[in-house]
């Protein structure tokens, strides 16, 4: 029995023993810390549309903690003068470098530091060096020019697409109305795919489906469909990727000197070869207004409503005044070829 009893009790010690963690090995008093190799200091560096692919990496030689054990490395960068007090950290390695694209890079730096776009900024950059978890040590601080780049919002937007051989730089276009936002008139002679673009090639942005009336800026999306051949108003809204494209079955005069008075459009009619709207209307003293589609959700006053000649506003409730009864010739211009403007004449036949 007694046998039995110190056995038992050599065995619960053993077993004791063997559960008993071992302890994590010391680290070096001084402990080497990494070293950037690449980039050199004060390298220049912008970011462009032509090359956000190409590759920014960054390197250094490995910390020495006196131990074996896998070491963690992250890079951090911050703007040059704030010791790193409002840092972000673009990277996380167990390696001895760190790469990305310069686009991946100009993200980080535009929303994670704010920094200004399209102008240049001094940064700096460190790599730390951790095991355990604790025991950070960091390279030397290096300093870099990096300049950014942001798109800005462009003037206006291109409209490629099937029904003219998918060429941006002959496509038409179709004009800023605020910031972001766009609308014009575009005649498509096929029912089928378009997109939009912010430059006359397939270099900078363009805009294809996202779904649901929104825009993608992937420019691998499939392009934008319209399910009939005809004349369109296109809205797009480049900071909120949405858009519309209304088909315009018709533009017409309205208003007390029109045949339809308020009540009905006196129809125009669409040239293809010189993408105006025109009319011959006998007209009375009154107001003419135009609209399209017999309906008031897109209709046009004039900047000048005593003018017979001139630029429109849409939705503007002004109408143009008609003081002489007669023929007349009324021409509607939405092409915004002259002047970047909706236009119209009235002449007095």
């Amino acid at each position: 029995m007694k046998k039995t009893l110190i056995l038992l009790t050599v065995l619960a010690v053993t077993i004791l023993s063997a559960c008993k963690k071992e302890p994590l090995a010391t680290v070096a008093q001084n402990i080497g810390a990494p070293a950037i190799t690449s980039p050199a200091a004060a390298t220049s560096i912008a970011v462009t549309p032509t090359d956000s692919a190409q590759m920014f990496s960054v390197k250094w030689g490995k910390a020495d903690y006196g131990v074996k054990a896998v070491v963690s490395y992250f890079v951090e960068i911050d703007s040059a003068g704030r010791n790193f007090s409002k840092h972000i950290v673009i990277g996380n390695t167990s390696a001895d470098s760190l790469s990305m694209t310069n686009g991946t890079l100009n993200t980080k730096l535009l929303t994670g530091l704010n920094l200004p776009a399209n102008v240049p900024s001094t940064i700096e950059l460190r790599v730390g060096s951790a095991i355990y978890g604790k025991d950070s040590v960091y390279t030397k601080t290096i300093t870099l020019t990096v300049t950014t780049y942001k798109e800005l919002a462009p003037p206006q937007l291109y409209v490629p697409g099937a029904y003219q051989g998918w060429n941006p730089g002959a496509a038409p276009e179709i004009y800023e109305v605020t910031t972001y936002t766009y609308d014009g008139y575009v005649y498509m002679n096929t029912a089928d795919y378009f997109k939009f673009t912010s430059a006359p090639d397939w270099n900078h942005i363009n805009y294809g489906d996202g779904g649901n009336g929104t825009l993608s800026t992937d420019g691998l999306a499939a392009g934008l469909k319209v399910n009939a051949p005809g004349y369109y108003k296109l809205d797009a809204d480049t900071k909120n990727l949405t858009y519309s494209a209304t088909l315009i079955q018709s533009f017409g005069i309205i208003g007390t000197a029109t045949p339809g008075q308020w009540n009905n459009s006196t129809a125009m009619t669409y040239n293809q070869s010189t993408g105006v709207w025109t009319v011959t209307a006998a007209l009375v003293p009154g107001a003419l207004k135009f609209r399209a589609n017999d309906a008031w959700d897109i209709n046009y006053g004039p900047a000048d409503t005593n003018a017979l000649n001139g630029s429109l506003i849409f939705n503007d409730p002004g109408a143009i005044t008609i003081n002489d009864a007669g023929n007349y010739t009324i021409t509607l211009d939405m092409s915004q070829s002259t002047q970047k403007k909706y236009l119209y004449k009235i002449v007095k036949d």
